[in-house]
């Protein structure tokens, strides 16, 4: 069973946003978000709903996100290869995953079907992340 270091990260496309935003990410390659302006209070209900479930942690002027988080944002935003991998094309269970890579971590990244404009996304080592696709492989051979 492959070993995930992170559990799956779930966030909305506006968390997201804001979260790339500011690590300085303009734009990432695999998660299809159109353009947003935001609101104020917009952004405040986002960070307020981050903050309850400590992704970030308020300070008296801006936030500070949480390491974890901080270090999937940085490899999505300036991964050294990102690809999209599909455990069995051709199946009618077509799920496209979309992985980065930095320096023997991957960020796997999909569309989180159970919530609207929502990403899971996931951290592994090179080795677990191998492990884990072949698991996904025999899931979609056994179906």
């Amino acid at each position: 069973m492959a070993e995930v270091i992170e559990e799956g990260k779930i966030l909305t496309f506006d968390e997201l946003r804001i979260l790339l935003f500011a690590c300085g990410i303009e734009e990432i390659n695999g998660v299809f978000m159109p353009e947003k302006v935001f609101t104020e209070e917009e952004v405040l209900s986002a960070l307020h709903h981050m903050a309850e479930r400590e992704i970030i942690r308020a300070e008296e002027t801006d936030f500070t996100i949480r390491e974890d988080i901080r270090e999937i944002l940085n490899i999505m935003g300036h991964p050294e290869n990102a690809f999209v991998w599909s455990p069995k094309e051709g199946s009618i269970f077509e799920d496209e995953y979309y992985c980065y890579i930095v320096s023997g971590k991957v960020v796997v990244s999909e569309q989180y079907w159970k919530k609207k404009e929502t990403v899971k996304l996931r951290m592994f080592s090179l080795e677990d992340f191998d492990k884990w696709k072949e698991e996904m492989r025999n899931t979609y051979d056994y179906y």
